[in-house]
């Protein structure tokens, strides 16, 4: 299993997350029966004589679960082993980098990180804030100093990489749109808006009669010509749409609930839906726009793609040297390399 292309993709969850690092232990286990996961200091790896603790690698599992959490990701447990072997490999491949980077001199490394403090202080309320986040987290002022300069000194040669990679030609731009073209197809959208009484699950049969005839009453108003927009500021219980006036923006089919999108799909532009009754409340909606199927020009996307491309590109030339790093750096892994399950018999 491979986390990321590259040290990368986890450089930030890493090393500047408060959160991932200020993250309560389980209290599952005995008083003093191990190091606690913030401050154990058993050495997990050894890069050219530097020690990475388990501490540290404890941070940036946690770190890195906690950004695919907000994704949706999550790593199985039978898969837990392998992903904290890579997340190891991710922190010596950082570590190669440092040592690299500090060897030929990182200019204003120091000035950076300052105005990086001084940010995470005022993000956190002050310097006693940072301080007592710190604490709790079991890393002192020095070490998380030294955490901050590591990641920048990172993020400017990921940034060094890209800028110094030669941007795409017009043909590798288009023979990359000619063999993903499927990444360029956009679905038939709709742009809708509505008013929203909700109705809750515990609601009684009164309760539910009683918002059934106000959202009857709001689609008569809306039926004699009444703005849609200013009714929705004004009674739409969607607090998220209310402020546009009710207005949801263009969307694919299949991204809200069922009802609701197969009257959003049916309608016709301007047409007024019937009341709509969803796990929400009650609803009553208008199309206000309509986006056929359609495979965008490759000239419309083609400085988004270009970007991207140069930025694949930056990374895959990065990996390329990390690889000739590691093979002329003493390496030491001494967390055991995971078991890999035993293939089914066929």
């Amino acid at each position: 299993m491979k986390i990321s292309r590259g040290l990368f993709t986890v450089v930030l969850p890493l090393l500047i997350s408060l959160t991932a690092c200020g993250a309560k232990e389980p209290t599952d286990r005995p008083a003093d029966s191990q190091p606690s996961p913030r401050t154990d200091k058993t050495p997990v790896a050894r890069v050219n004589g530097k020690t990475i603790e388990r501490a540290e690698l404890n941070a940036a599992v946690q770190g890195l679960l906690m950004q695919m959490m907000q994704s949706g990701r999550t790593i199985p447990s039978d898969q837990r082993d392998e992903f904290e072997w890579d997340v190891l490999n991710e922190l010596i491949n950082r570590e190669l980098i440092v040592q690299e980077v500090k060897a030929k001199g990182a200019p204003n490394v120091y000035e950076k990180v300052a105005a990086e403090i001084s940010r995470v202080e005022a993000q956190v309320g002050g310097p006693q804030e940072l301080d007592a986040a710190l604490a709790q987290s079991g890393l002192t002022r020095a070490e998380y100093e030294a955490r901050v300069r590591d990641n920048l000194i990172i993020q400017n040669a990921m940034e060094n990489w890209i800028a110094q990679t030669p941007s795409p030609t017009d043909d590798e731009l288009q023979q990359f749109y000619n063999t993903h073209r499927e990444q360029f197809r956009e679905p038939q959208m709709v742009r809708a808006r509505h008013i929203l009484v909700r109705v809750l699950p515990q609601a009684t049969a009164e309760e539910k009669a009683a918002k059934k005839a106000q959202i009857e009453a709001l689609r008569t108003r809306l039926v004699e010509g009444e703005d849609f927009a200013k009714l929705a500021r004004e009674f739409s219980e969607d607090t998220g749409s209310a402020r546009n006036g009710g207005d949801l923006g263009f969307f694919p089919q299949g991204a809200m609930v069922p009802e609701f999108d197969v009257a959003a799909f049916t309608l016709e532009t301007n047409e007024l839906s019937e009341i709509i009754t969803t796990q929400f409340g009650y609803h009553v909606l208008q199309v206000t726009d309509k986006k056929p199927a359609r495979e965008v020009p490759l000239e419309e996307v083609k400085d988004r793609l270009a970007t991207h491309l140069k930025r694949q590109k930056g990374i895959e030339s990065a990996q390329q040297y990390i690889n000739q790093l590691r093979a002329a750096a003493q390496i030491e892994i001494l967390l055991p390399a995971p078991v890999k399950p035993a293939a089914p018999i066929p």
